[in-house]
């Protein structure tokens, strides 16, 4: 008989992911391609991206840059090394999510177009879906 059972653990959030990571796989005819770039000064990271190149799409998962170093071109660097990175092998969209406390404003600047929002997220903020045709 089956039963309903209460898991709020990590473990069943992790054996979930894999169950639809393999499912999905089966149907894709695209490889992950795991990209990354980052800035570091005496062995200590001061600003990072990466994301994965999968099929046409180029998809960015996250870029952070010291507060005290940010205002000096490094983020725009970054993104523009792994656009290019991702350009090379095939990626001709790229694509983001970003919260309104964030980066929209710089994502906005570098071409990036928001392409869905979700408002009153999680209660108060946006979470913005952007893309950008490389």
């Amino acid at each position: 008989m089956y039963t309903v059972q209460i898991d709020n653990s990590i473990e069943l959030h992790s054996d979930l992911r894999s169950h639809v990571v393999d499912f999905n796989a089966r149907h894709f005819d695209a490889e992950r391609i795991p990209l990354g770039f980052k800035v570091v000064y005496d062995e200590e990271l001061i600003a990072g991206i990466s994301g994965h190149v999968f099929g046409n799409w180029l998809l960015i998962n996250w870029l952070w840059c010291d507060e005290r170093k940010r205002s000096q071109g490094l983020a725009t660097q970054l993104l523009a090394a792994l656009e290019s990175a991702a350009k090379a092998h095939g990626a001709n969209v790229s694509q983001l999510d970003t919260l309104d406390f964030q980066a929209k404003p710089f994502y906005e600047k570098n071409g990036y177009v928001v392409k869905y929002q979700m408002d009153s997220y999680p209660l108060n903020g946006t979470r913005y879906f952007m893309e950008k045709r490389l």
